[in-house]
């Protein structure tokens, strides 16, 4: 049986005994419990006696795994040298040295054949390996295996507090002592405690997904727990702070990274999404510098030095640096060569293979394989030496508060358009819908605001909070208030007249207000939505809500509430949905619009572009990380059609002109609607 094979049924196997009439089981239970258990301060000596026992040695035989295969053989070779990366290093896996050894652990994970061989391999992982490979590694696992996808891994900023925190907020939390707190709450003093205890409805957001914090089951669950939150602390001073701050923003670059890797169906169509989600992050990162007034055509390095970001630290106290000047000579160095290779793969219509071959870039779909070849995407080909210190720029979960990393981003893609509005066929058939125009638009009030959220910090106090005579337990958790971007539901309706019954694709970009002729590839176009639709003969209205736009996520359950809502699922008083978590590789909703004018509105534009549709629509699962199916499409254009390539100004009209396209100002105002305290 071939292994795609044996793995699905295992899959139907483990469905038919964790998830009998929709509801998870004790079997699924105890699997949720240990894993959040055993990542339970990851970085910390394993304290719990049974897992620290059972992972004293790693699954040797063969016979365990499905497949055996080279990594796992390097893998077990360097752990009987004593060669693996030391558990008190800072650990990258675009480093080489630690990518390679994360593969190895990643096969002896995903290979398993049963969950007693995975949860002893997993056991000693946690003992004996890096953390930061160790979650690497296992994080992987749980997104790839089908058989255990439906295991809820906690978000990255729970489990890595430190990458996304400034390290006023890190000391302050390492150094909480839930004794010595109690004893200050006997001592009568005026001056404010900087951690202080809530009650359990004052904890922000009230609104998760699934309405968990809001139903009487989440008193019940959290009725054990003394829920604390620590002040915030002051934050830095520049104006993008709202935007590359923000835990969700980060996190997306990382988790959408995380997925593909390791996807046996690495193929162009992930080349594509790839590029489309990073020409996204760029337009979003430029719409928020317009509205803030800063310049953003084009992003310069020293518009880089001037926003600085506040300190981080990793687990092991050390610094992230902004970036070194060696990966900054790296960086430079490789646009540099792709650039001159892109301008005479241009020019010469020629480009040379990895394996030596010279082919016509304009015969059949060669293009396609200099455009493979051309632009890495993947973390097998993003590997820099420079990448074992601490740097902004190269650590997947703080990649996006490097302001340089929106300076490369451009010009790789600038490249990347460029190659593909020059070599790129122009479509087979005609993708502008005919008999139709779009009339006009109506929409509602765009505003943003910034809201109060209680952020879970738990995993920065040390281990010995949580066991007590051998057990764990969960007596208390520490939340920080902050402030994040936060937008109004918004809805807007179409009148379109169509002389004819067809189906069309809509797609909804946001820019600024900049409309000077040819200067179109100079401004930022950031995809809002798309969506299918049905025209009558005659005058339609279309009405879309913001919520239903898809791709996007709200809020979730913290770390604290995931792990009683699973205790209280083990005592039977609780029916524990399996959509008890967000999916990782969703945007957050809240950010789809930049922070609006106080003043004076923000003016941007809309453009809506009706296409044909093709009834080639394909549902794929990137939103839960999963791209072994590919990426979800409506249709066979380019993903970000039309700016997936340089718009030429002959190529504008054609593209951004005419009946089936339609230009809307827009105003965005922000509202203080809650005081910062």
């Amino acid at each position: 049986m071939k292994f795609p094979c044996l793995l699905s049924l295992i899959f139907l196997l483990y469905l038919n005994a964790v998830f009998a009439g929709g509801i998870a089981n004790r079997y699924y239970l105890e699997k949720q419990r240990f894993l959040l258990e055993i990542l339970h301060h990851v970085h910390e000596p394993l304290l719990n006696d049974q897992w620290r026992s059972l992972g004293e040695h790693l699954v040797s035989d063969k016979t365990q795994y499905v497949v055996y295969n080279e990594q796992m053989s390097d893998f077990f070779e360097t752990f009987t040298r004593g060669r693996l990366v030391p558990r008190e290093v800072y650990y990258n896996p675009q480093y080489p040295a630690h990518y390679q050894q994360s593969l190895g652990l990643y096969n002896f994970f995903y290979h398993t054949r049963d969950w007693i061989t995975l949860w002893q391999n997993i056991c000693w992982a946690r003992v004996h390996v890096n953390p930061g490979m160790f979650l690497q590694a296992l994080s992987q696992v749980l997104l790839k295996r089908e058989d255990y996808q439906a295991l809820v891994m906690p978000k990255i900023y729970e489990l890595w507090p430190e990458a996304f925190h400034n390290e006023v907020t890190v000391r302050s939390a390492r150094n909480f002592n839930f004794a010595n707190w109690i004893r200050q709450q006997d001592t009568f003093t005026s001056q404010p405690l900087e951690v202080q205890q809530i009650l359990p409805q004052e904890l922000q957001p009230i609104r998760l997904e699934g309405d968990l914090r809001s139903c009487t089951k989440w008193f019940e669950a959290m009725a054990d727990v003394h829920i604390l939150r620590l002040k915030e602390h002051q934050r830095g001073l520049h104006r993008l702070q709202h935007l590359i701050e923000d835990i969700g923003w980060q996190s997306y670059w990382y988790y959408i990274n995380l997925g593909i890797a390791q996807t046996d169906n690495s193929s162009q169509e992930l080349q594509e999404w790839w590029y489309n989600q990073l020409g996204q992050l760029l337009a979003r990162y430029k719409l928020e510098r317009y509205g803030q007034q800063l310049p953003y055509k084009p992003l310069t390095l020293q518009e880089a030095d001037n926003l600085r970001t506040p300190h981080l630290l990793t687990w092991l106290n050390q610094r992230f640096q902004l970036v070194t000047p060696t990966t900054a000579k790296k960086v430079t160095q490789a646009l540099q060569t792709l650039e001159t290779n892109v301008a005479d793969a241009i020019s010469t219509r020629r480009f040379m293979l990895n394996n030596g071959s010279n082919i016509d870039l304009e015969a059949a779909a060669n293009w396609r394989l200099g455009l493979r070849e051309l632009f890495p995407f993947d973390l097998t080909q993003l590997q820099l030496e420079s990448a074992s210190e601490p740097q902004l720029l190269l650590d997947l979960r703080t990649s996006l508060r490097s302001t340089e990393f929106y300076y490369y981003a451009e010009r790789l893609l600038l490249s990347y358009r460029r190659y593909r509005q020059v070599l790129q066929p122009s479509p087979r058939t005609s993708f502008r819908p005919t008999e139709l125009r779009i009339d006009s638009m109506d929409i509602t009030p765009l505003i943003t605001y910034d809201e109060p959220v209680d952020v879970d910090l738990s995993n920065l106090l040390h281990a010995r909070h949580f066991h007590y005579d051998g057990h764990f337990m969960w007596p208390f958790t520490l939340q920080q208030r902050q402030y994040r971007l936060q937008q109004e539901p918004f809805s807007f309706s179409l009148q379109i007249t169509s002389n004819k019954t067809q189906s069309i694709v809509l797609r909804l970009f946001l820019t600024t207000a900049e409309s000077d002729s040819g200067a179109v590839n100079r401004e930022p176009f950031y995809q809002l939505d798309s969506f299918l639709t049905v025209l009558y003969e005659g005058v339609n209205r279309i009405t879309r809500d913001s919520r239903q736009i898809s791709g996007l996520i709200g809020d979730h359950i913290s770390l604290t509430e995931l792990h009683q809502y699973v205790r209280l699922a083990e005592q039977e008083e609780f029916d524990f949905p399996l959509n008890i978590s967000t999916p990782n590789c969703g945007f957050p909703r809240r950010l789809i619009l930049p922070r609006g004018g106080q003043r004076q509105a923000l003016r941007l534009r809309l453009l809506i572009v009706a296409t044909v549709y093709d009834f080639k629509a394909r549902q794929a699962n990137e939103l839960n990380c999963d791209f072994s199916k590919g990426v979800s499409r409506w249709d066979e254009l380019p993903l970000g059609y039309p700016f997936e390539r340089y718009l030429e100004v002959e190529d504008e009209a054609l593209h951004l002109w005419g009946d089936h396209t339609f230009w809307q100002p827009v105003e965005i105002n922000h509202v203080d609607r809650f005081r910062h305290e």
